[in-house]
């Protein structure tokens, strides 16, 4: 079976896998002591044998031939997604963040649903090619009855996480690949999909893929515990910890109570936060079986976002938990009249578990350019003016338009967000102005309402305005002009209310002048431009760096960072912005040991740039003239770097010596690129 066109260590796995599904009590199931990478100086996990067992099992599977990817059509893909609509949603901002933290790595982040069916995939652009040519796509089957051992179908089949590293994969064609896989449950423990983090070269070993893994597992309960709380919405749902600081992070422990304080459902931490066996031994028991302590103002008071923690007891061991009551406050909508009833059935609010963040003022901080744009933005919310933010990616520009949204006067109606530039421009029509039954061939029976209608009376958000196709930009004036659209295959407009928000990272007065967006939209859209400041000219950077460090802190120890790591986080240029920030944030808070932060830390990539970098056009009010003299420039930088050294990298104490202000002395160690011995 296995011939030299494979590689001898590829070759030798396989045999293997033969071997041992032919050894006696290879029925019972492998252990960590069973398979050769214990005695025959192979690494294969049980996990990878049992799986190659089952592909040789397969007749038409074979290692040496290619098999061709296959990829649903688009309205096979459409009927697919469907039901798992609100999971793509949700996961929508969790795959960004994961990849800004694979940034310059070469992974692709992939969400699946249970058989294994791409439903979205997010890369960088110069690796779109590469991961085609793959199969990692968009509609590509990956389950493993069809590709062989891989994270994504492995991970299905086996129902927990996965690493699948180069030769770990059953066909050859795939053994330049690695992935890491996690499921993703719905709260009856039911598998919903599987969230994937591959690279088409990956150079690191085996035990080098933990980070990417544990990154992955993390994102994964984060998708898990939204849609949750999204499923639970109109219930109370008590969220614990055995840390007060741990509610709200992946780990928590959610459970969905009834009207009698019984358990209806919980997420996937609690059995081990509860000392149960599983999710089933916990449904349907009264709460108080399960908790001890103060229950009862726990449960009457009014349940809230930002309810108080209390202290309560593990009934089974008597450890002490901490918890509160949350229950997301439906939108209270007014009846429209001019919007039909069917169209008017379901809305989206803003997110609830994103929404903890979204106040202007949080995310003004101390920032004078910030505050401002939060200041003028409070002046004009009420007043039907259209608003265009402007700003670098991951500034936070949805983040922006939810709190502005959510101190407005529409609070209590839908907000509905659409990212221009993440829809396919087939899909764009229909995801914008809906369809009716039969309008094209794969439509969904019922129809399906477009964002604008979705959005009528509340806030319609439209992320990346820039990259909207011309034709949808025609259609968007004239309902803009209107205030009434008409659903593909209808024939009667649906009159709506509209209050745009559009937010774009491109300068849309160039795309004007150079025939890219229309000019007539431009100005319908542009009542008032908000800027929002790029995270390197923020002037309260080191208070971001500490207040992400506290949101991301999950180990349950106070954390410390190193003056030469806070050096490097200040004097780094951001490329990503905020979003950036933590994702670094997020992965040194999983390397620092005994709870400090070092330099080796932070994954600070220094990533050629094709265009020129903001700060080359932004004038810095304190650099040296054009003209300065090297000698002067080059005896303050040594000033500086002594006196940093001398102190130990203490920014206060450097300040003071040098008799200037923190935020002037970390400007410099930034402009001067100055970095500790």
């Amino acid at each position: 079976m296995v011939t030299s066109t494979l590689s001898e260590r590829h070759a030798h796995k396989l045999s293997a896998a033969a071997a041992y599904g032919q050894a006696p009590g290879a029925a019972g199931g492998l252990t960590e002591t069973d398979h050769p990478g214990g005695s025959g100086g192979l690494d294969l996990s049980p996990t990878i044998l049992q799986s190659w067992q089952r592909c040789l099992a397969q007749p038409d599977l074979d290692p040496l031939r290619p098999r061709e990817v296959q990829v649903l059509d688009s309205g096979l893909l459409r009927e697919r997604a469907e039901p798992l609509a609100a999971l793509v949603r949700l996961a929508e901002s969790e795959l960004r963040i994961l990849l800004e933290s694979f940034a310059g790595s070469g992974y692709a982040v992939i969400l699946t649903d249970a058989e294994g069916v791409i439903l979205r995939h997010l890369s960088d652009r110069a690796l779109e090619r590469e991961l085609r040519a793959v199969g990692l796509w968009t509609g590509a089957d990956w389950g493993e009855a069809r590709f062989g051992t891989n994270g994504i179908g492995t991970c299905i089949v086996e129902g927990q996480p996965v690493t699948v590293h180069r030769e770990d994969h059953f066909l050859r064609q795939n053994i330049d690949l690695t992935c890491s896989a996690a499921p993703i449950r719905d709260p009856d423990g039911r598998l919903l999909g599987v969230l994937d983090a591959s690279c088409c070269a990956a150079e690191d070993s085996r035990s080098g893929q933990a980070l990417a893994r544990a990154l992955v597992c993390k994102s994964a309960s984060i998708l898990e515990n939204q849609h949750f709380l999204r499923q639970y919405r109109d219930r109370r749902v008590l969220r614990l910890h055995d840390r007060p600081e741990g509610i709200g992070l992946a780990q928590e422990c959610l459970i969905a109570l009834g009207e009698d304080n019984q358990v209806l459902a919980v997420n996937g931490a609690a059995p081990g936060l509860l000392g149960v066996g599983d999710r089933a031994a916990l449904r349907g028991r009264a709460l108080a079986e399960l908790l001890s302590g103060d229950l009862e103002p726990l449960l009457l008071g009014m349940p809230s976002k930002g309810g108080t923690i209390r202290e309560l007891h593990d009934q089974a061991r008597g450890r002490r938990l901490f918890g509160f009551v949350y229950q997301y406050r439906k939108p209270q909508r007014r009846a429209d009249p001019r919007v039909p009833a069917a169209v008017a059935a379901t809305t989206i609010g803003p997110n609830p578990c994103r929404a903890d963040l979204c106040t202007l003022e949080t995310l003004a901080g101390s920032d004078p350019g910030m505050q401002q744009a939060a200041a003028r933005a409070r002046r004009v919310m009420n007043k039907r003016i259209p608003i265009l933010l402007h700003g670098e990616t991951g500034t936070g520009k949805e983040l922006f338009s939810q709190a502005l949204h959510r101190a407005s006067e529409r609070r209590d109606r839908p907000f509905v967000a659409l990212n221009c530039a993440a829809i396919p421009e087939a899909l764009i029509e229909s995801e914008l102005f809906g369809y009716q039954h039969g309008a094209f061939t794969g439509a969904s029976r019922e129809g399906r309402r477009g964002k604008i209608v979705e959005a009528s009376g509340g806030t319609l958000f439209l992320d990346e305005i820039g990259d909207m196709p011309p034709a949808m930009q025609s259609r968007l004036l004239r309902v803009l002009e209107t205030q009434e659209v008409i659903p593909l295959g209808a024939e009667r407009p649906v009159q709506v209310e509209i209050n745009i928000l559009a937010a774009s990272h491109r300068d849309l007065a160039q795309l004007v002048v150079n025939g890219g967006f229309r000019e007539d939209l431009y100005y319908r859209l542009n009542g008032i431009t908000l800027h929002l400041t790029p995270l390197r000219l923020r002037g309260d950077l080191e208070e971001l760096v500490l207040r992400v460090l506290e949101a991301q802190n999950d180990t349950g120890a106070e954390l410390r960072v190193t003056p030469a790591a806070m050096a490097a986080l200040l004097a780094f240029e951001w490329p990503g912005n905020i979003r950036q920030l933590r994702n670094v944030i997020r992965t040194a808070v999983a390397l620092c040991e005994q709870g400090i932060i070092e330099v080796d830390h932070l994954n600070l990539p220094r990533l050629p740039r094709t265009a020129a970098p903001a700060p080359a056009v932004i004038a810095d009010p304190q650099a040296l003239p054009a003209g300065a003299e090297g000698p002067l420039k080059a005896a303050e930088i040594q000033l500086i770097r002594d006196c940093l050294d001398r102190h130990g990298w203490n920014i206060s104490r450097t300040a003071e010596t040098l008799n200037m202000s923190r935020n002037t002395l970390y400007r410099k160690i930034r402009r001067y690129g100055i970095a500790p011995s």
